[in-house]
């Protein structure tokens, strides 16, 4: 289970514990996780980390299958609940905007997704993360 934060539904990307299970994914910039293992270095925007977080805030409340849990623009975290299509499971999502050092007008992202029940999700998590990131990018 993630690391909660003093905010309730937000997690410390640093801290955050997966399970071991392979019904999840997790995208973040190198060493931005700690010592937990990425399944993909995230990409490089040319946005600023506020323009990324607008853009996720703005996804999450367009699409009726996820459902806000929690934002905090000052940290630039947001986590929302998505549910899949025909099976209505229930999957956690949590997002990070973060800055690129010495680069205000770029950021990069972390984002985990995690399927509360079962063992494998055939991929669901990965698909998700990678369409997030494509979305973001065009936004």
């Amino acid at each position: 289970m993630p690391l909660m934060s003093r905010l309730p539904d937000l997690i410390e990307f640093p801290a955050l514990k997966r399970p071991a299970r392979p019904n999840n994914c997790l995208v973040a910039p190198e060493g931005f996780t700690g010592m937990v293992q990425i399944d993909e270095t995230a990409p490089v925007f040319d946005k600023t980390p506020k323009q990324v977080f607008n853009a996720v805030m703005d996804l999450v409340l367009e699409r009726v299958e996820w459902r806000l849990r929690a934002s905090d623009p000052d940290t630039l975290r947001i986590s929302f609940i998505a549910v899949t299509p025909l099976m209505k499971f229930k999957d956690d999502v949590y997002v990070q905007a973060v800055p690129v050092d010495g680069q205000a007008d770029r950021s990069s992202v972390a984002i985990y997704s995690g399927s509360r029940i079962g063992y494998s999700d055939l991929g669901t998590n990965a698909k998700r993360v990678k369409e997030l990131l494509e979305l973001i990018g065009t936004r």
